[in-house]
């Protein structure tokens, strides 16, 4: 685990918006809620642009093959 050095009323907030009593349970909780919403945001772009269709990654390394 890591120490991080937070302040008293920001961790405060922290519990009274997680639900949690500890202060770390309450940090982990926020963090987790963080990172699950940001992947589905990432999520929101999904079918929305296509890679690239016409790369051929086969091609791509025999080229590469090629160059050495």
């Amino acid at each position: 685990m890591t120490t991080v050095q937070l302040p008293d009323e920001l961790v405060r907030h922290l519990q009274t918006i997680t639900g949690q009593e500890g202060a770390d349970a309450a940090v982990l909780k926020a963090l987790e809620d963080y990172i699950y919403q940001r992947q589905l945001r990432v999520l929101d772009f999904e079918g929305q642009f296509d890679a690239d269709p016409p790369y051929d990654y086969k091609e791509q390394r025999r080229m590469d093959e090629r160059k050495n």
